[in-house]
């Protein structure tokens, strides 16, 4: 199995070009963005090429986990990114306090828009397709856009596929994993079934996490033609339940299907580079309140961009642009209320709306001796419009950002960024029935703006090394869901929040002089977690804020074995927002182990909250409690 690597570091919009062709390019020095990247060791693209020698490199390996039955389960090892929400295969996640629509999501490049309130979900996508995972914690937009002004994440495909079978076993929930793949010439195709039934709590309570996926994956390389690159992916998810404290007597959420259908192709002309992608989703609803009525609504979109750029030495310093296009057209939402009989109550539209973005983004980057600085700005125009209403925004955003190698061990960023979000068109538009009751739009919501400052500080040598992070976030307008009465929500806009906070991680692994000798295995540790805090202009704390959190993972590698053992904490959580519950104390425990049977066959095994604590998933009030302990078991074949 090949390692996975994670980084901290701060890159520049040269690398910015790239962004749809690689997936999203972390950018520090020159966006000055604390970047942390789960990589895959392979062939690493030029824009990685300077990084080592500024920003300290953090290697994690992908057994480490204790099992991957989604996605969020990788992103949860950066100390930036909790879970947010409610529960189940759907579960969204938060990165330092923003989340929903605050959170950009993309596939190898491609943005994963949702009209869900509780914003974009990646878990169509089954762990055994990503090769590797990118976050970038704090505002995005110069190069993201509106949808990234509290960070991103970036799931990246595999580039290069090995041809292989896994077969994956989890007691909590039964379910089942399969997946294969394999390569033809210069094309790599994925397969993946995986079907899990209701899991329980600590104390044996139903859950309603039930899911059912199919999912395929193709990409193609070309030789010697404009187009480089093609693939697209296919996600077909069946029968998903959404965990939550209304299960199972005040609400029943069931979707009953969600789709997602999408690729991108890359090429280059002229000296430039650019993407070309889609992506077409369907969710369907299905909600059951019991003694009351039934509500089920379809929801559907196409969304669609293309983007071109290039680079250049100009006097010294680097410089890079890039024009983007983005739309989203046929967003329709059909909602049905129907009596328990059953019998047809009504049916509405409650939206019907599309959206066009236009922008043009260019940055400069230079290095003067031990000081690499970055600056760089964007221009965005944005028209939103349904069949009655049609807002048009134009907003700017720009950071400058500075690197110095303080010594040979120690290094120190910081960087000034500003950033803005459009409200999304279910915030704007959408007004009907959901999963927590009946929700208004507003179409004069003002669109948020937000100035971002960062400060950084990292040591790194052989066996050790170390970062820590302060940020403070100030946002205006800041847009908060409210509640009006106990069944209807409106979305509002505040004077301004702040959000600020502190990460840290360390790195530590036993030296291979001391290993080769005394003949043995080697140690490896990894620390890290975070604090962090939110507010409205009258002290009030605000929603989606994490409770303060810590990770230790301890592990022994020794020949063919690797066992591991994870413990983490999360403090209680009293300050809470609207729409949130307090949090008590919580320390989990997971261990692991994996063993090379042959050089082709390989052997997992994992018990996820040994200690089988009770707990929620996060502060939302609705949340459900998390999977009680749980026995997973995974074969991996090289074919």
């Amino acid at each position: 199995m090949k390692s996975l690597s994670y980084s901290l570091y701060c890159t520049s919009l040269p690398r910015l070009t790239t962004i749809a062709l690689w997936g999203l390019i972390p950018v520090f020095v020159t966006k000055a963005e604390e970047v942390e990247r789960f990589t895959v060791t392979a062939e690493r693209p030029y824009y990685d090429q300077t990084l080592d020698s500024i920003f300290p490199q953090y290697h994690y390996d992908k057994n480490n986990l204790a099992g991957t039955s989604h996605i969020n389960d990788i992103l949860l090892q950066s100390p930036s990114v909790n879970l947010n929400g409610q529960g189940g295969a759907i579960q969204n996640i938060n990165i330092r306090g923003f989340s929903r629509w605050r959170i950009q999501s993309l596939l190898d490049g491609v943005p994963i828009v949702s009209d869900r309130r509780a914003g974009a979900n990646v878990g169509f996508v089954p762990p055994s397709f990503i090769q590797s995972v990118s976050v970038i914690p704090g505002a995005a937009s110069t190069y993201l856009g509106s949808g990234a002004i509290g960070g991103a994440v970036n799931l990246q495909l595999p580039y290069s596929i090995e041809p292989n079978l896994q077969i994956g076993w989890s007691s909590n929930q039964q379910a089942q994993d399969y997946s294969y793949a394999d390569h033809a010439g210069h094309t790599d195709w994925s397969v993946s079934y995986r079907h899990g039934n209701n899991g329980s709590d600590a104390q044996g309570n139903t859950l309603f996490d039930k899911f059912e996926q199919t999912a395929l994956f193709v990409r193609h390389r070309f030789d010697s033609t404009v187009i480089k690159e093609a693939w697209t992916l296919y996600s077909d998810n069946q029968d998903i339940g959404k965990s939550s404290s209304d299960y199972p007597t005040d609400r029943i959420t069931t979707y009953p299907k969600n789709t997602h259908w999408l690729g991108k192709v890359e090429f280059a002309l002229l000296q430039m580079q650019g993407n070309a992608w889609w992506h077409r989703s369907t969710l369907d609803t299905h909600i059951l309140r019991p003694q009351e009525r039934i509500n089920e609504s379809d929801s559907q979109a196409l969304d669609y961009g293309f983007d071109i750029g290039s680079s250049a030495p100009l006097h010294g310093w680097h410089v890079n642009w890039q024009m983007q296009m983005m739309g989203r057209t046929g967003v329709i939402i059909d909602e049905r209320e129907f009596t328990l009989v059953p019998e047809l109550a009504w049916a509405v539209r409650t939206l019907d709306a599309s959206e066009h973005n236009v922008a043009g983004l260019v940055d400069a980057s230079r290095t003067f001796g031990a000081t690499s600085v970055a600056l760089g700005g964007r221009l965005d125009w944005q028209r939103q419009e349904n069949q009655t209403d049609a807002v048009t925004n134009t907003n700017m955003s720009a950071f400058v950002g500075t690197s110095h190698q303080l010594s040979q061990h120690w290094a120190a960023s910081i960087y000034l960024s500003s950033a803005f979000r459009n409200p999304s068109l279910t915030e704007r538009y959408f007004s009907g029935e959901t999963p927590r009751g009946t929700v208004l739009g507003d179409m004069r919501l003002d669109t948020e703006q937000a100035l971002n400052l960062q400060a950084g500080l990292a040591y790194e040598r052989d066996d050790i090394s170390a970062s820590i992070a302060v940020f403070q976030q100030h946002i205006n307008h800041y847009i908060e869901r409210a509640s009006v009465t106990e069944d209807i929500e409106v979305y509002r806009n505040l004077d301004r929040a702040t959000i600020g906070g502190v990460s840290y991680q360390l790195h530590w692994q036993q030296s291979a002089a001391v290993e080769e000798q005394h003949a043995q295995g080697r140690w490896y540790a990894q620390l890290s977690g975070a604090w962090i805090n939110g507010e409205d202009n009258t002290g009030a704390t605000i929603a989606d804020i994490p409770a303060d959190n810590h990770r230790l993972l301890v592990g022994y590698h020794m020949h063919e074995i690797r066992v591991f053992s994870t413990v983490a904490y999360r403090a209680s959580k009293q300050d809470i927002g609207e729409g949130e519950k307090a949090l008590d104390t919580v320390v989990t425990l997971d261990i692991g182990a994996r063993w090379e049977m042959t050089p082709r066959t390989a052997l997992q095994a994992s018990w996820r909250n040994l200690t089988n604590q009770q707990y929620y998933v996060s502060a939302d009030e609705k949340a459900a409690f998390a999977q009680g302990k749980s026995l997973q078991l995974a074969l991996t074949f090289l074919l």
